[in-house]
C-alpha cells in the first residue's frame, strides 16, 4: 500500500482508468483489476516461501511446482472476479451513502460473508479439489445413523481427494441456507481408525445442530460494523497527513483502495484475538457435543495427537489465545479426558478400559 501510495501509482492507475472511460463503475473494474494483480505479484515471493517451499521443508505438502502455481492462479482468478464485481459496488455505495459510507459498507461486508459461505461449497472448494460421495459401507452407515439421530438432514457424506496437496487430516461442515454439507477429507479415511473418523464427524455435526455458522455471522458481522468505523476514522487521521502527497482526499476516490485494504488489515491484525476467540468458543462447544453424541474419548484424544503433525499440541496460554483460532491440541484432550472422567460409571464408556475395571 506504502509502495502505491507514496510513489504515486495509485493515482497514475486511477487517472489511466478515468481516460478509459467515463463510466463511475468501470473506472472502479479498470483500476480494481490492476491493483489485484500488482498486489497479487508484489505479494508472490512471500506466498511460494510461505505455500510451497516451507510445506515442503516440513513434509506437509504433496504438490509438485506446477500443481501449486495451479492452486495459486485458481485463487487470483476467483479474487480477481469478485474483485471486479464488488468493487464497484462498494464505491457506488460509499458515493450514495457519503458520511454514512462505513455503514453501507459494513453491511455490505456482511452480506458478501453470507454469500461467501452460501456458495463456496457448492462453487468454490470444487474449483480446489474433487468431491465424491462417500460409498456404502459400515462406517458410512454409522455417519448417517449418527447424522438421523442429531436431525441433520445429509442426504450424503463427502470426500474430498486432499490426499493430492497435502497428507493433513480434515474434516468440515460447510454452507448456509440450503448449501450446508459434511465433507472429510481422504487423508482422514486413510489414517483414521472407524472410532476416529465417528469422532471427528460428530465434532462437525455439531456445528451445524448449534447453528455455529449463523452465530459466527452474527458476531464476525459485529467486528465488521466495529472494523469499518476504524477505517472510517483512521482514513480521515491519514488523509489529514498525507492526501497532499497520496493526491487522495476522499474515501470514494479510488486511488485510496491501497490506503483502505491497508488499515482493514491493521483492524484485522489487532483484533485477532477476538475473531479467534469467537471461533475457538464455537470449536470448544462442537468438541464437546461430538463427545456426548459418539461417546468414544479415547478416539478423539488420538485424532487430536495426529492433528499435531500441523498443529502445535501444547502452545502458552497467551499464545493460544491470541493466534488459535480452535484449542490446541493440548486442551482438547484434557476436555475429552475430563468428560472420560465424569462418565466412567457409565456401562459403554466402561468397556473401553477392558475387563475387570472397576470391579
Amino acid at each position: 500500500a506504502g509502495l502505491l501510495l507514496f510513489t504515486g501509482l495509485s493515482t497514475r492507475l486511477r487517472d489511466w482508468a478515468e481516460e478509459r472511460t467515463h463510466s463511475r463503475s468501470g473506472q472502479v473494474m479498470l483500476y480494481g483489476a490492476v491493483y489485484i494483480a500488482a498486489v497479487t505479484l508484489l505479494g508472490l515471493p512471500l506466498a511460494f516461501y510461505e505455500g510451497f517451499v516451507r510445506e515442503h521443508a516440513y513434509g506437509l505438502s504433496n504438490q509438485s511446482f506446477l500443481a501449486w502455481a495451479t492452486d495459486f492462479g485458481i485463487g487470483f482468478a476467483v479474487t480477481l472476479v469478485a474483485g471486479v464485481i464488488v468493487l464497484p459496488i462498494f464505491y457506488a455505495a460509499v458515493r450514495a451513502a457519503r458520511e454514512a459510507w462505513w455503514l453501507w459498507g459494513a453491511g455490505l461486508a456482511i452480506l458478501l460473508l453470507i454469500l461467501q459461505m452460501a456458495i463456496y461449497p457448492v462453487f468454490i472448494a470444487p474449483l480446489f479439489n474433487h468431491f465424491e460421495k462417500m460409498p456404502d459401507s459400515p462406517l458410512e452407515r454409522q455417519i448417517q445413523s449418527l447424522a438421523r439421530a442429531n436431525q441433520i438432514p445429509a442426504q450424503a457424506i463427502w470426500i474430498s481427494d486432499a490426499s493430492r496437496r497435502s497428507n493433513r487430516i480434515s474434516a468440515n461442515v460447510s454452507g448456509f441456507l440450503g448449501t450446508s454439507r459434511i465433507t472429510l477429507n481422504d487423508n482422514l479415511l486413510k489414517q483414521g481408525a472407524p472410532d476416529e473418523v465417528l469422532a471427528v464427524l460428530g465434532h462437525e455435526m455439531g456445528h451445524y445442530v448449534m447453528g455455529h455458522t449463523t452465530r459466527i455471522i452474527l458476531l464476525l458481522g459485529l467486528v465488521l460494523l466495529l472494523g469499518f468505523g476504524f477505517i472510517a476514522w483512521s482514513f480521515g487521521v491519514a488523509t489529514d497527513f498525507f492526501g497532499g502527497t497520496w493526491q487522495v482526499r476522499r474515501v470514494e476516490d479510488v486511488a485510496g483502495l491501497p490506503l483502505l485494504a491497508a488499515l482493514a488489515g491493521i483492524f484485522f491484525f489487532l483484533a485477532t484475538p477476538l475473531t479467534n476467540g469467537i471461533i475457538r468458543t464455537a470449536e470448544n462447544q462442537a468438541d464437546i457435543f461430538g463427545l456426548n453424541a459418539v461417546r468414544k474419548p479415547d478416539a478423539f484424544a488420538t485424532v487430536m495427537l495426529k492433528l499435531s503433525s500441523y498443529r502445535k499440541l501444547e502452545p502458552g496460554a497467551w499464545e493460544e489465545a491470541i493466534f488459535y483460532d480452535h484449542p490446541s491440541g493440548r486442551t482438547r484432550i484434557e476436555t475429552a479426558m475430563t468428560w472420560k472422567k465424569e462418565h466412567m460409571h457409565d456401562p459403554d464408556i466402561r468397556m473401553l478400559e477392558g475387563p475387570g475395571v472397576g470391579g
